[in-house]
């Protein structure tokens, strides 16, 4: 039983204790048994599933008008008078048939109504049993004429399937091409009139961000019209083939580059057989057909694949549980929900095939209920957990990285970070400031950690360390960085594993490779912690940076002495700690992911200064990343673009030096304010390069490129303007960078117009 009960005139199911699937036949043929028992009158129905379904009035009387005509039927079935004298030879017969129309009413009204209205017997030669045989007719044409006025068989005819008839009834659609539900666009969502709430993808598919009333979140909705504008018999035909092809097996096969392969190969299916049939098709729609396929069969669903097609706005996807709608993060509307959901079978079919890209390296079963993959082919980083890592449900949260690193001027873009702190930490980390970069989950660590590469440049080794793949080492090495890659058991094992080194073992091993800077990704466990801090404290000078959660130098000051036994001293042989934060302005507004607040250790005094700190205003163009080293207003300004960078160097006004750049001053012999001068140069070339995106609508100038060659320009020129003890007369560097700049931006906007032209002049050879 599905523990059906009733509150006054409210029946309510928990779904949770029913062990069939939502709206599933299994579930249909209990409920409608269990609403048949019942005589109280019934005014609403609410079903309690992962979401809660209330059903109105007139929603309910359609349900309880069918089950209470089964309930008659049901009596029926008890009077043995109605079928005749039982020594009719028809007796038998008419009550099987009677027995078998209502098990078929449970499965399908029409099913049900055409087995009643195909029953045909010939009038009895004996007069005895004539009466029998009229009052049967009677009751079989009564029953019958009631039975098909019912609204429920209605909607099944309409439909086609008792499925589908109850889903429309309570306000949910299946997907057409497998077996899950697909919630309904509420009545009272109201799409936003906003440029950036309604936009393309590929594919044909386009995206609509809608309020809803009464709502916490915004709802993000995906439509494909190609598929859904299919005409029936392509439909059909795309069904037929998802529906076939589910049910094999790819485990030998190159999971990475199945789902190109497969689309390529679905679509040539479709072209051949729509040829075949002589049904009309072009080749957009057979395109978005094989792709459909693909995602369903050898992808992650059709949901999950179209969502991650949206890589500039979505961030994250998250599954709570099967049958739960998936809900993501966006970048512009922060949690959003969406109307997909996946059943348990949809879900495990979604996690296979991630899993399968580990070609055996990793198990996800019972005895390793948790596991994380990075899916190269979508650039995305999967957390899944199953029982008895859950209470028996499956849940994944999928993380959207950028194929290509940020860059400072995207930070800025982003209002993530002021100009001069751009520059200041482009500084330190040329330098090799040792930094952990900080902050709770989702607020960009691992990118902002894979951004200081740029700043790192090409003529230092680097080797990121990480147990999945999440910082782009190939974006870096097609691109003149000597970048390696050293893979390491996960860090949240606090055992050894024989066949993968612990990452306190790999970063000793490749310190005795050379001088590199190591950059460590995710640390979270004990030993990985310890490993840290023992690099950091027994090999001084070393360039580690490095990033793990945490809120607060409190949150990892009581980690380290209360949770991993280690003093909190230690923290002090770290040069940086940089906390990231995301913020919102009002309860819907967008979300911004900021700098929080920097501190720098003082090895000498022992403590941690305060370097800059956010403040926030009544809007993201109205907060201020303070410097508090520094008394010139220009150090903590939204724009550097009018500062006279000769005029302030005269008026540099220092309240204190920052003590990891005091550290770093001495071991060079340039005094502290040169680097200073230095970070406002480069954060007004990085604030420059954001104007000149602007100004051109080429977001391009922002990416990684176009950015490094700027940088490699700038570099340059500093070198050649550096006279002795490191001094630059920034002023006259700038006044030197200013028309180079234009220089290398009419280049670049030229270059790309020239091979825009090469390449549709190719296109139409």
């Amino acid at each position: 039983m599905c523990n059906l009960v009733l509150e006054g005139t409210r029946a309510i199911l928990d779904m949770a204790k029913c062990p069939y699937e939502f709206a599933s036949p299994e579930f249909l043929n209990l409920h409608l048994k269990d609403l048949s028992t019942i005589e109280k009158p019934i005014k609403t129905i609410r079903y309690e599933e992962e979401i809660v379904i209330e059903l109105t009035e007139q929603q309910t009387t359609i349900l309880t008008e069918y089950s209470g005509i089964i309930r008659q039927i049901e009596s029926l079935l008890m009077k043995e008078e109605i079928y005749g004298n039982k020594q009719d030879p028809q007796f038998d017969n008419r009550r099987k048939k009677l027995r078998k129309f209502y098990e078929y009413a449970f499965m399908n009204p029409v099913m049900a109504g055409r087995e009643l209205d195909e029953y045909k017997e010939e009038a009895p030669e004996k007069q005895v049993f004539m009466k029998g045989y009229q009052t049967f007719k009677a009751w079989v044409n009564g029953i019958l004429k009631r039975f098909t006025e019912t609204k429920m068989y209605a909607l099944t005819k309409k439909t086609g399937d008792m499925r589908l008839a109850f889903l429309s009834v309570v306000g949910l659609k299946s997907m057409y091409f497998v077996s899950s539900i697909i919630l309904d666009i509420p009545a009272e969502a109201k799409p936003i009139k906003s440029a950036n709430a309604a936009y393309s993808l590929s594919y044909g598919i386009e995206v609509q961000i809608y309020e809803v009333p009464g709502a916490d979140a915004y709802l993000y909705v995906q439509r494909n019209k190609e598929i859904e504008e299919l005409g029936d018999d392509l439909r059909k035909m795309l069904k037929r083939l998802i529906t076939e092809q589910l049910k094999e097996q790819f485990e030998n096969a190159d999971y990475n580059i199945l789902m190109d392969l497969k689309t390529r190969e679905y679509r040539q299916y479709f072209l051949d057989q729509a040829i075949l049939n002589s049904i009309q098709i072009t080749p957009q729609q057979a395109m978005a057909m094989g792709r459909e396929a693909a995602a369903w069969i050898v992808g992650l669903g059709a949901p999950i694949e179209n969502l991650a097609i949206d890589r500039n706005h979505v961030t994250d996807i998250y599954i709570d549980a099967e049958n739960s709608p998936l809900y993501i993060e966006h970048s512009e509307y922060g949690i959003c929900h969406t109307l997909f959901r996946y059943n348990r079978d949809l879900l495990e079919h979604a996690f296979k095939d991630i899993v399968y890209t580990l070609k055996g390296t990793r198990k996800f079963d019972e005895t390793s209920p948790i596991v994380d993959v990075v899916l190269k082919r979508l650039s995305m980083r999967c957390h899944l957990q199953r029982p008895p890592a859950t209470f028996d449900e499956l849940q994944g949260a999928l993380r959207i990285m950028k194929e290509q690193p940020f860059t400072y001027a995207q930070y800025l873009a982003y209002h993530s970070m002021s100009p001069f702190f751009a520059g200041y930490d482009d500084v330190l980390v040329s330098i090799g400031c040792s930094e952990a970069v900080l902050g709770l989950k989702g607020v960009g660590k691992t990118a902002f950690t894979a951004a200081k590469i740029a700043a790192i440049g090409t003529r230092r080794r680097i080797i990121p360390v990480q147990d999945i793949e999440e910082i782009p080492t190939r974006a870096f090495r097609k691109r003149g960085f000597h970048i390696g890659a050293a893979r390491v058991q996960s860090s949240d094992v606090e055992e050894t594993n024989t066949k993968e080194l612990d990452l306190v073992s790999m970063a000793n091993a490749l310190l005795r490779m050379g001088d590199a800077a190591l950059i460590i990704n995710e640390v979270r466990s004990r030993i990985a912690v310890q490993g840290i801090i023992n690099l950091l404290n027994t090999q001084p000078g070393v360039f580690l940076l490095y990033n793990l959660h945490a809120e607060s130098l409190r949150d990892i000051q009581d980690r380290l002495e209360l949770v991993f036994g280690i003093p909190s001293a230690s923290m002090y042989a770290t040069d940086r700690y940089t906390f990231l934060k995301k913020v919102r302005f009002g309860r819907r507004g967008r979300v911004y992911r900021v700098l929080g607040y920097e501190y720098e250790s003082d090895q000498e005094e022992k403590k941690f200064v305060e370097v800059f700190r956010f403040k926030r205003g009544d809007g993201i163009d109205k907060c201020i990343l303070e410097a508090k080293f520094l008394r010139n207003p220009e150090a903590s300004a939204a724009s550097l673009e009018k500062v006279d960078l000769g005029k302030l160097e005269k008026e540099l006004d220092i309240a204190f030096i920052p003590p990891a750049l005091a550290r770093r001053s001495e071991e060079s012999g340039i005094n502290p304010e040169q680097y200073i001068m230095q970070a406002f140069f480069k954060g007004k070339m990085y604030e420059g390069i954001k104007r000149a995106a602007e100004e051109t609508g080429d977001q391009t100038l922002l990416e990684l490129d176009f950015v490094l060659n700027c940088n490699t320009a700038a570099g340059k020129l500093l070198t050649s303007l550096e006279k002795e003890e490191g001094q630059i007369d920034f002023k006259e560097a700038w006044t030197k960078w200013e028309p180079m700049f234009k220089t290398i931006v009419k280049d670049e906007i030229a270059a790309k117009k020239a091979g825009g032209a090469a390449a549709k002049e190719s296109k139409e050879k």
